[in-house]
């Protein structure tokens, strides 16, 4: 039976990581049933890609999980990556959406100039890139690849909005780690003396979900869902955070981070009137304006342009 072998699941507590997982493999199960289907978790890369290699043919279909880590800010990750293209050169290899973004640091050049030379040395290479930026970078770089734009993956999700009539508050999701940017206590403030009741959450857990498939990821997951529909509307500086919005039916207004991948990625959604990017905060209160002022038939989600988009390559290049 033909393969298809994932590699590079999470096993930490990034929630957008993991809902990425989970429409990998919502994906892969509704439009390659026929394949026999593989898992391999990120922390085990390093010991267990050797250690399967004889079970694996040069017939058999490798696939990264996607995300935001092609790049030097999130190390073991892309050197993950690198070394599953250098292990495998005969077995075509796809990456799952992506964002590419390498900083203009010597680390940051150095890092790419390697990334380059084992990416480009592979002769089946596929990558997805999540936003155009990243294509643009991925098509001048990684010029021996294969390179698509597609949506990152959670659009292919629909959570819609059938638990509560009744919105109540305001739900911040800020980042806390090395991509913040934004001054969330002005936004705090101002949002406080305007609405009252806020809540303050995250999209990081801080340990582990290790069972891949189970119900602890799955059971987090729809909690988080829950979470964004029991409130009238979500700010955030995380891309998952606005993506979660989106497919949660759930008005939203997004900030910029440290790199590219949620302005770029909000051109997706930019046709949504529920989702707004906003790019100063000076602009926030209209944007508020905005937000409250929607209609009920505003306020729709359809999943379906991102999962075409990605299935039709992913068809194209596996079948």
């Amino acid at each position: 039976m033909k393969k298809i072998i994932v590699m590079g699941i999470p096993h930490h507590g990034n929630i957008g990581d993991n809902a990425i997982a989970v429409a990998e493999e919502e994906l892969l199960s509704k439009y390659f049933s026929d394949y026999k289907i593989y898992y391999m978790q990120e922390k085990y890369l390093d010991v267990c890609a050797k250690k399967v290699k004889k079970y694996i043919n040069d017939e058999d279909i490798i696939l990264l999980h996607g995300g935001g880590n092609i790049g030097d800010t999130y190390e073991r990750p892309e050197k993950g990556r690198r070394e599953i293209i250098k292990l495998y050169p005969n077995n075509k290899i796809i990456i799952f959406p992506q964002t590419a973004y390498f900083s203009d640091t010597e680390k940051g050049r150095n890092e790419l100039e390697i990334s380059k030379q084992i990416y480009n040395n592979h002769k089946n290479l596929v990558i997805l890139a999540r936003e155009e930026k990243s294509y643009n970078f991925m098509k001048e770089h990684f010029y021996n690849a294969k390179i698509y734009l597609t949506p990152d993956i959670v659009m292919t999700l629909y959570k819609p909005n059938n638990l509560c009539e009744n919105r109540n508050g305001v739900l911040f999701l800020f980042r806390t780690d090395e991509e913040k940017t934004l001054n969330d206590k002005e936004v705090k403030e101002l949002v406080n003396n305007k609405y009252g009741k806020v809540t303050t959450s995250d999209m990081n857990l801080g340990k582990g979900i290790v069972k891949i498939g189970g119900k602890v990821r799955d059971e987090l997951l729809e909690n988080k869902f829950n979470q964004l529909k029991e409130h009238k509307f979500v700010i955030t500086d995380r891309l998952h955070g606005m993506i979660f919005a989106a497919i949660t039916e759930t008005p939203c207004i997004a900030f910029g981070n440290f790199n590219h991948k949620i302005s770029e990625s909000y051109k997706w959604l930019k046709n949504l009137k529920y989702i707004q990017y906003c790019n100063d905060i000076n602009d926030l209160e209209s944007q508020l304006v905005k937000i409250e002022e929607l209609a009920p038939e505003d306020i729709k989600y359809d999943n379906m342009f991102a999962e075409k988009c990605i299935v039709d390559i992913m068809l194209k290049e596996i079948c």
